[in-house]
């Protein structure tokens, strides 16, 4: 074979191969878990990687010498502790008193017996109380230096302070209720700028996969009924300055097997405790706080938030679309007056996008999903496509689910909904870039060849439909896998 010829066939060969390998990796990328944006490893078990079967072992490696007993629950050094705590300030709930003058001898049983056996760790709870009084006289000189340190673990443990619901509801008005708690002496921030990173730092770090912050514009406000006040009009609270605003997605596989086994709940369940723990850091800090969180517990409209906040677009199908997660995007904020630097909003063609692509409108089992190729129906002065909320909930009410009904098929088939591998960074990247409009046409013609859509009808139930969902669902949500049915 002559030079010209091995060097065409070479080219040719390594080509092939480069397209071989750029389908596989595709491939690949689509099928790893890895690419689902705002969950991570852990929820799909990645993060357990050592395999353990090479170390089986018939019996568990702790030593048993004696006859094995049950445990009493003063052997546990919080629970016996504060059981003493307790006789110490009259507070034992069979009326004991008792003080130290009278010894271990005085005790009441279990802890009578547990003391007499290990002397010195009677001894020991008192000079544990001591370098507790210590540590609590010192905190002055050091509650400056760890004031955020302290902040974030007290936020993290808020949620165990008793049986209410977390985060508590609001009781009485926001003048009142959004500063119960509030630290009195709060640092001096060095600069709103600083304070947007801080907490844009802290919520990441509870949990949120997007944080943009909003300044709160009394068109954003519900009206007619206020949390802890009741149906009533009222005028926006001038403490609501900003709003923080977090999201995070639903579980990714059940989520693309909408709307059978699909939920809008575990998100919302995320955004509480993500939400809860917002509030009591930024109390403690020293500025007012309060959660908003859907599905029932909020007084600020979401989705126009997040649009302010810089986090994504309203789509075709009326929710928050975000480069990052698409449809799959749910959303909750906290309404204060700490100082901070809101974002701006951002144009990533995403609004652009919906123009042309109808896939949602086409999927809507309820029809109720505008198909006007631009936004025309105008509420409360706002352009925007229209939706029939009334056939939408008709339609959360028609599938085979529990009480944690629903469709968001409108969410799924979302082309923005994609997982986090090169194709669709590609997309993301270009086509907002691209003043032809031909990466987005040819995008959406991939998206419409590759996917299987079942078709609107399809998901309803029978006779109308097929109980058909978007994708397949996990093994995990399939009942017949692990139950004779």
């Amino acid at each position: 074979m002559d030079r010209r010829k091995f060097i065409k066939y070479a080219g040719l060969a390594s080509g092939s191969l480069a397209l071989a390998g750029v389908s596989a990796g595709s491939f690949m990328a689509d099928r790893s878990k890895d690419s689902y944006t705002g969950w991570g490893r852990t929820p799909y078990g990645k993060d357990q990687f050592f395999n353990r079967t090479p170390f089986l072992v018939e019996k568990p490696t702790y030593q048993v010498v004696g006859k094995p007993e049950r445990i009493t629950y003063v052997e546990n050094i919080f629970r016996r502790n504060a059981e003493l705590y307790r006789l110490l300030m009259d507070r034992h709930p069979d009326g004991i008193t008792w003080d130290k003058s009278q010894g271990i001898e005085g005790l009441p049983e279990p802890l009578k017996t547990y003391y007499t056996n290990h002397p010195s760790a009677f001894e020991e709870f008192f000079r544990m109380r001591e370098k507790a009084r210590e540590q609590r006289a010192n905190w002055e000189k050091y509650k400056d230096k760890y004031h955020l340190a302290e902040a974030w673990s007290t936020a993290h443990s808020s949620f165990l302070r008793g049986p209410e619901p977390f985060p508590a509801e609001p009781s009485g008005p926001p003048e009142e209720a959004d500063f119960r708690g509030v630290n009195p002496n709060p640092l001096p921030l060095k600069s709103p700028e600083h304070g947007s990173k801080l907490i844009k730092k802290i919520a990441h770090s509870f949990g949120a996969t997007l944080v943009g912050i909003a300044r709160i514009k009394k068109e954003w406000v519900y009206q007619g009924s206020l949390r802890g006040v009741g149906r009533v009009d009222f005028e926006v609270p001038k403490h609501w300055k900003y709003a923080v605003v977090f999201a995070v997605p639903h579980e990714w596989e059940s989520f693309y097997a909408n709307p059978v086994y699909g939920t809008s709940y575990d998100a919302y369940s995320m955004l509480r405790y993500i939400s809860g723990k917002l509030e009591v850091f930024i109390k403690e800090i020293g500025y007012s706080a309060r959660s908003h969180v859907p599905p029932g517990q909020y007084d600020l409209i979401m989705p126009p938030l997040g649009i302010d906040a810089g986090l994504g677009e309203l789509g075709r199908n009326g929710i928050l679309i975000t480069p990052e997660l698409g449809g799959n995007t749910r959303l909750a904020a906290i309404s204060t007056d700490m100082p901070l630097e809101a974002d701006k909003p951002i144009d990533a063609g995403i609004n652009k996008f919906c123009k042309k692509c109808k896939i949602c409108a086409e999927e809507c089992p309820s029809g109720s999903i505008s198909f006007d190729d631009a936004p025309k129906h105008v509420t409360r002065g706002f352009k925007r496509w229209k939706i029939d909320q009334d056939k939408c909930y008709t339609a959360w009410n028609s599938f085979a689910t529990s009480h944690a009904k629903g469709c968001r098929i409108c969410l799924a088939v979302c082309p923005y909904s994609r997982k986090n591998n090169w194709i669709h960074t590609l997309a993301r990247e270009v086509d907002p870039r691209d003043p032809t409009g031909l990466t987005g046409k040819a995008m959406l013609e991939m998206q419409k060849n590759f996917f299987d859509y079942p078709g609107a009808n399809e998901y309803l139930p029978p006779p109308d439909g097929n109980n058909k969902t978007f994708g397949k669902p996990p093994d995990w949500l399939l009942t017949e896998e692990w139950f004779d049915v």
